[in-house]
């Protein structure tokens, strides 16, 4: 009863603001952790141009040859059901695991992160973007109530997870930003957003071989992921030169 009438408050606050929220639409997009907490950037990951060019083999029959309609789909419909969501993503999964071309995984990985948000619901949704309205603003204790109950609404979305870890850590609340990133890959194992939070939080709690091994898989994921493969050669150097 108080978490409905939480939610209710909540919905009324989002409801208030949505004329505003139109105008933050780029705000919304899922953004990488950085590598030491503090202020938002100064402007949201920018979405990659298209480029056509014919994909690798993937285990999808159906797949085009050649990339059509949006980017990053490798010539796959847009899904409509939960259950073409869960084979388009593993298809696209096969994709990004396997390309070369670092502007296409990147475009692949966008491509990912949108259809991560067909998982939720309209509900939850809102609530996570008014959330990360307010980080991006610097203004991380507003947004933890709205991602608060976004967990709560949809315990086994990973994304409700993944952006209450992204607003923990921007807060330095490191253990429990490393136990919703844990939650959240446990829905996903192949959220690669998550992959790099957790990475980059134990590194800087000094968990050096833990975040080698987690930067390795998240190589293994999303070969093109931004800055993944520096940090973990400049990692594995550091630990190699401790002898562990």
């Amino acid at each position: 009863m108080i978490f409905c009438a939480r939610l209710l408050l909540l919905l009324l606050a989002v409801s208030a603001g949505a004329a505003n929220a139109a105008a933050d639409d780029e705000l919304l997009k899922t953004r990488p952790f950085p590598d030491v907490p503090g202020p938002a950037p100064a402007r949201p990951r920018e979405e990659l141009p298209v480029k056509k060019k014919s994909p690798p083999v993937a285990p999808s029959p159906g797949a085009a040859a050649s990339q059509k309609g949006e980017p990053g789909m490798m010539g796959l419909p847009w899904p409509k059901t939960p259950e073409e969501t869960a084979k388009t993503l593993d298809n696209l999964y096969a994709f990004l695991a396997t390309e070369s071309d670092h502007r296409q995984g990147g475009e692949i990985g966008a491509a990912i992160e949108r259809l991560w948000r067909l998982e939720g619901g309209d509900t939850v949704n809102l609530l996570i973007d008014r959330g990360e309205i307010f980080s991006s603003r610097n203004e991380n204790e507003k947004a933890m109530p709205f991602l608060d109950a976004a967990v709560e609404l949809a315990p086994e979305y990973a994304e409700a997870w993944s952006h209450r870890a992204y607003v923990e850590y921007r807060l330095n609340n490191y253990t429990a930003a490393l136990g919703d990133l844990r939650r959240a890959l446990a829905i996903e194992p192949n959220h690669f957003r998550a992959l790099d939070g957790m990475a980059k939080i134990l590194v800087l709690m000094g968990e050096k071989k833990a975040a080698l091994e987690v930067y390795n898989q998240l190589l293994k994921v999303h070969p093109n992921i931004e800055g993944a493969e520096t940090a973990r050669d400049k990692l594995k150097k550091e630990i190699q030169g401790q002898g562990i």
